[in-house]
């Protein structure tokens, strides 16, 4: 096995989180199941779209299986019902037997999220919560702060700079993922300041013309490998996939642990020259230039794909290289910076700072609005499919909404009403259809 192997091609952080209403427990990622001496609490809304209407309400139904199993001091549970996931509706403890029904009628368009707490435990001792969400009107959502007045003017400089650099790309076989029909290389370019980017590249062999695809990742600080793009190679694509930061790849855990990056979203926040995400998203679109300037391209097909920070990156990819024709983005991060300006939960990383009066420090709400895929979004001529959690409290629901709405052009949007911070069966099957179809593949 390849050294690169050591951590999944694939945002598994993201996809480890897919939950249902009904069954969601925080934190989800690698946490065990419920065991079956506790009862099973069940949430959801009257309606299985989960959309609504302003002026309609929406009825949450909480129902207990077996509440039997509960201990004698866990009889009642906590609900609380909040819009936007930033100021309260309603909230108060039931008793778990008889159930609740919690209702609120929307005034504007928005997200409204329950959230229930029983008084027992998972299996490793942390608090279970169950939530169940529902939309209003999510296609009038706008986002929280304007677009600022040199926002393009800002990053057509940083493509100016990157188109005079030349790529000086270091190519290294990966043997194990090369064949007779696959060419799979470790793939080092230069980047903005002096900084490098890290991933890796493959083709099908030959000078045949081929459609391009993309890979960018989900948030933390990890390797990526090489059978992703492999795995594209062997159905008739060329592909890369980098990783979000300048690191080397296929390292062990403990390499990546000591890098003591864990910061990195807040790092520079309250400057657009200095913000971590900057050699990030530069990155970005230095990628995409390099793929669709191989002379194998096919100059038709350009898919860009990722979930949460890797959906933000696919905003901002298609944006700002024109040659990327379909993108598609799982629950992005990197959405409605200034959302708690108009009320609303912001998308992660929660850039903007704020103060104990509740006020912006501006600094950093002025800095987020250069990194806002909602401002991105307005000049994506790609065709786009995006994908929204409505228990998601990550990349919330109204965020996405925000920069969805933002796009001019050929888009969908697929609202996961059960689904948190992940992808729904339902939503994977949709994705990989589109992809396929978009880079002309079976």
């Amino acid at each position: 096995m390849s050294r690169y192997m050591t951590r999944s091609d694939t945002v598994k952080v993201v996809i480890s989180q897919m939950v249902l209403a009904f069954a969601l427990r925080l934190p989800a990622a690698g946490e065990p199941a419920q065991t079956n001496l506790v009862p099973e609490i069940k949430v959801a809304g009257d309606r299985t779209e989960g959309v609504y209407k302003v002026g309609e309400k929406v009825r949450f139904k909480i129902e207990t299986i077996k509440p039997e199993l509960a201990a004698a001091d866990a009889k009642t549970a906590r609900y609380a019902l909040r819009l936007n996931n930033h100021s309260n509706i309603t909230n108060g403890t039931f008793d778990i037997v008889s159930g609740k029904e919690v209702e609120y009628e929307f005034k504007k368009p928005g997200w409204a999220l329950l959230s229930v707490t029983p008084k027992w435990k998972d299996a490793d001792g942390r608090a279970v919560i169950i939530m169940a969400g529902a939309m209003c009107e999510p296609e009038k959502i706008r986002p929280g702060e304007e677009m600022p007045a040199d926002f393009q003017a800002f990053w057509n400089e940083k493509k100016k700079i990157l188109d005079a650099m030349p790529f000086e790309p270091e190519l290294t076989p990966v043997t194990n993922m090369t064949s007779e029909k696959v060419e799979t290389y470790a793939i080092v370019l230069n980047n903005i300041n002096g900084t490098k980017i890290r991933g890796f590249f493959a083709k099908p062999k030959g000078d045949g013309k081929f459609p391009a695809f993309m890979q960018v990742n989900a948030a933390g600080v990890y390797s990526v490998g090489p059978s992703l793009v492999s795995g594209y190679a062997a159905k008739g694509a060329m592909a890369i996939h980098i990783n979000a930061h300048d690191i080397p790849n296929g390292q062990p855990k403990e390499f990546y642990e000591q890098l003591k990056l864990n910061d990195y979203p807040t790092r520079g926040r309250n400057s657009r020259e200095e913000s971590y995400f900057l050699r990030m998203f530069c990155s970005c679109y230095r990628a995409a230039q390099y793929l669709a300037g191989r002379n194998e391209w096919d100059g038709r097909h350009f898919m860009v794909s990722g979930s949460s920070q890797g959906g933000g990156q696919a905003f901002v990819t298609a944006s700002l290289c024109p040659k990327v024709t379909a993108f598609a983005a799982n629950v992005p991060a990197l959405c409605d910076h200034g959302g708690r300006e108009a009320g609303r939960q912001a998308g992660w990383p929660g850039w903007v700072v704020y103060g104990k009066d509740g006020k912006p420090e501006m600094a950093s709400l002025e800095a987020s609005r250069y990194y806002d895929c909602a401002n991105f979004a307005r000049s994506i001529k790609a065709k786009g499919l995006v994908s929204a959690g409505f228990i998601d409290c990550c990349c919330p629901p109204c965020s996405v909404y925000a920069a969805f709405n933002m796009l001019p052009g050929d888009k969908k949007i697929v609202n996961m009403v059960a689904t948190g911070h992940g992808m729904s069966p339902e939503c994977n099957r949709e994705f990989d259809r589109f992809i396929n179809e978009e880079l002309g593949l079976k």
